[in-house]
């Protein structure tokens, strides 16, 4: 079955139709949301400090409640977990937009709101991503995964051009109070969704969270590919989401321009997921380390401030890049990791990759004093590139490929599977 068939077969799941629709609604309102934090912030008269300082306080407690919230995952129905963080997300973003609009808005509660947002993420996302085993059979997950991933990006695209356009021309709270709307509507899609009642475990969450440790560590590729996300995903966040704004501000004509690069990035993901759907590239490893190395492209057009169409050309070529990566790697996680361990996995993953960000975000603001911005941006896409390509100096990194069992796998799924685990009381049940 081709790519195309797969994925005309993938939309007849009605829970999934369900599923995709909700996620795609408030993907749209959440692609707008960043440009509008963010000029509103610099607005108000913040500088890279303070923006850094907000960014961090939204990943901070995604880095505290990521692994909370995975656990919970594998033990609560996951649509109820989406459900209600999306409606938390929705209250948030109509409460900000009302003090913007009303003129009564302060910088903290800027700060507290994108604080409660990151709280509602740090559930929703291993909610989220355990479902995907849960709507589709396993032959169809490869397609599953590029369907959602496609209208996300579509949304990515309109997304910051559509918020940019509104900051720029009637102000950052009309894009806020859009992006609480389409929480709100993708409340009502995600409630539609009934997923199977997680068996009753034994086991206390502190156990669940040890046995999830326990497979990741286990799996030598996974702790490896882990740690590399770790450094890339810093370089790319701090580089792109808070030096970006800072230069468009300064330099390239303020929030329409972010927006157009925004917009090009999220574009490159679109079509990432196309090539992805069409080609699925087999040799996992090396396709997810070459791609993470292409997003030093438009940190360096965004360091030498090169014009405005090659820095949105740049970013169109990471986000293809991007995709490609992000469709492989999730096809591979699902064929690897046991259903049960989904979202404890996922989660630990995340937490790893995000628990450096709230720092650098706040010392790589501080070191902007001392250093330009060009020197700050360049050094972060030189890191960038070697932690994407050093893994790739293992052969079992380079061997990774889809339809692989890999030995590592094996072995943890023989020494913590949900079976042996369930016999000695110390399980989670398959969601």
């Amino acid at each position: 079955m081709n790519g195309v068939k797969e994925a005309a077969v993938v939309l007849r799941h009605r829970q999934f139709r369900s599923f995709w629709t909700g996620r795609v609604v408030s993907s749209l309102g959440s692609a707008a949301a960043p440009i509008a934090i963010a000029f509103a912030a610099l607005e108000a008269g913040c500088g890279v400090e303070w923006l850094g300082f907000i960014l961090a306080l939204n990943i901070a407690p995604q880095v505290l409640l990521l692994l909370v919230g995975g656990v919970l995952g594998d033990r609560v129905r996951r649509d109820l977990v989406m459900v209600i963080a999306n409606a938390v997300s929705g209250v948030v973003q109509v409460s900000i937009a009302i003090l913007i609009l009303t003129g009564v808005a302060e910088l903290w509660m800027l700060a507290a709101s994108v604080f409660l947002l990151g709280v509602a993420s740090a559930f929703f996302q291993p909610a989220s991503q355990g479902s995907i085993v849960q709507l589709v059979p396993a032959e169809l997950r490869v397609a599953a995964n590029a369907v959602l991933r496609l209208p996300l990006n579509v949304a990515k695209v309109l997304g910051p051009a559509l918020g940019g356009l509104v900051v720029a021309l009637i102000g950052p709270g009309w894009a806020l109070a859009f992006n609480a709307s389409t929480f709100l509507v993708s409340v009502f899609f995600l409630a539609s969704i009934r997923l199977p009642q997680p068996i009753k475990s034994k086991a206390s969450a502190l156990s669940a969270f040890r046995a999830g440790w326990m497979e990741f560590s286990a799996r030598s590729w996974y702790v490896i590919m882990v740690a590399q996300s770790t450094v890339t995903v810093l370089m790319w966040l701090v580089g792109f989401q808070l030096f970006g704004p800072v230069v468009s501000h300064s330099s390239l004509g303020g929030a329409f321009a972010w927006g157009l690069i925004s917009g090009g990035f999220a574009f490159g993901l679109v079509g990432g997921s196309l090539v992805a759907v069409a080609v699925r590239p087999q040799r996992v490893g090396i396709t997810v380390s070459v791609c993470l190395a292409a997003q030093a492209l438009p940190l360096v057009a965004l360091a030498f401030v090169a014009p405005l169409w090659l820095i949105v050309a740049a970013a169109v070529f990471a986000g293809v890049a991007l995709d490609i990566s992000i469709v492989s790697w999730s096809a591979f996680f699902q064929e690897q990791i046991p259903e049960g361990l989904q979202s404890r996995l996922s989660s630990i993953s995340t937490f790893g990759q995000l628990l450096p960000v709230p720092i650098g975000y706040v010392l790589f603001g501080l070191l902007s004093g001392y250093f330009s911005n060009t020197v700050m941006v360049s050094l972060m896409s030189g890191i960038l590139v070697v932690a994407a390509l050093l893994p790739l100096l293992l052969p079992s990194i380079r061997h990774l490929r889809l339809g692989q069992a890999t030995e590592e796998s094996v072995a943890g799924a023989d020494v913590l599977s949900p079976e042996l685990l369930a016999k000695t009381s110390a399980t989670e049940g398959s969601a």
